[in-house]
């Protein structure tokens, strides 16, 4: 009887240790022979974590423990890449390399790994709504939308669905931030977490960061989401514009305090915007309006490419100041654009003589009609 216990226990701790333990059993279709590297991004550099080798398609990792997160696998002789949210348990993962774009499978399927199901079901909520019988009329136009890669298609099947499924939308941000609240402890919310704040006020994302683990806290996507809250708190009418300090055309320093004592507008925007630049003839009159009495047009440029920049000043006779912004870190968004917590472009921010803000994202009529109410005419 007693070895009878002690083998129960043995095999209740065998069970319990395999908890911890990561495996991945994959098959990529269409790869006969090479070796993959599981690994993950340091910044923007892959630091591999493992090797195996793939023969007929299939391979294996196996490790004592991996900690949950979003990982890479990178095929050495094919050089195609995929990867996906990886975490402790017995996980089965498969994939057609002739799915390949420009280097990386899309789209995996992978069972066995609640993160990595949390977050499919996340993005994927609108087709799984679709699935509810009062959508039915709706659901081929949905699959139509996911299929497509021709963007005016996409917005005229956009329009369709927004005509046969007016509350859609709003129904998907409800399930998708109730799924979020419900597994807020887990690691795929970081994953999301920019995409929870386009679909709720800052005032729910405070609440729900605040009941996130510490390590998720520190996680880089949930880091730039609540330094862009902050940002967007601190651009508001009443509040005093932050400073800044970038490289004219000429490649001389200008700053926003040079122009103190003046009606300044900020004007984000971009040579390849097209929006932007179709903007600038009416801001042209308004420029010659009222430039003489004291305003001023300060555009900054989202461009990298500062020829096509200095070539779209030229080409649209831009007369008004203009300054680039600045790429500290490759691959990130711009330093100014990012401290004023613009999300698009255009976007702009009229700003008094004193530095205080005034008003932001004024175009067009709602532009003309402040003008009017500060010079009077």
């Amino acid at each position: 009887m007693r070895y009878l216990i002690t083998l129960v226990c043995a095999l209740a701790l065998f069970a319990c240790g395999n908890k911890n333990q990561f495996t991945l059993e994959g098959n990529i279709k269409g790869v006969e022979k090479d070796k993959i590297v599981l690994g993950t991004f340091q910044g923007r550099e892959m630091v591999g974590i493992d090797t195996a080798e793939v023969v007929n398609g299939t391979f294996r990792f196996e490790r004592e423990s991996l900690p949950t997160g979003s990982y890479v696998l990178r095929l050495l002789e094919s050089k195609v890449s995929l990867g996906g949210i990886f975490e402790n348990g017995n996980l089965t993962l498969s994939a057609d390399i002739k799915n390949a774009e420009r280097g990386y499978i899309p789209e995996i399927t992978l069972q066995g790994g609640k993160n990595y199901d949390l977050a499919d079901r996340f993005n994927n909520m609108q087709y799984e709504i679709l699935k509810h019988e009062k959508y039915a009329n709706a659901a081929d136009i949905a699959a139509k939308i996911k299929k497509t890669k021709d963007h005016e298609e996409y917005v005229a099947l956009k329009e369709k669905l927004n005509a046969l499924a007016p509350k859609l939308e709003e129904e998907v941000k409800a399930a998708q931030l109730k799924l979020v609240k419900e597994n807020v402890d887990q690691y795929f919310v970081t994953q999301v977490f920019w995409i929870v704040q386009q679909i709720t006020s800052p005032e729910d994302v405070k609440a729900i960061y605040a009941q996130l683990p510490e390590s998720s806290k520190k996680s880089e996507r949930v880091v730039t989401v609540m330094e862009d809250i902050k940002a967007k708190e601190r651009i508001q009418p009443g509040k005093t514009a932050p400073n800044f300090t970038l490289k004219t055309p000429e490649g001389e320093d200008l700053s926003l305090s040079d122009l103190k004592g003046k009606i300044v507008l900020v004007d984000f925007w971009a040579s390849w915007c097209k929006p932007c630049r179709a903007s600038f003839p009416h801001m042209k009159e308004l420029y010659q309006k009222y430039h003489a009495k004291g305003f001023e047009v300060l555009g900054v440029t989202n461009d990298t490419n500062h020829k096509a920049w200095k070539k779209a000043i030229k080409d649209d006779g831009i007369p008004w100041l203009n300054v680039a912004d600045e790429f500290p870190i490759q691959h990130s968004p711009a330093k100014v654009i990012s401290e004023y917590g613009m999300d698009y472009l255009p976007s702009t921010v009229l700003i008094d003589r004193e530095g205080i803000i005034i008003a932001k994202l004024l175009h067009g009529d709602e532009l003309d009609q402040k003008l009017e109410e500060l010079f009077g005419f």
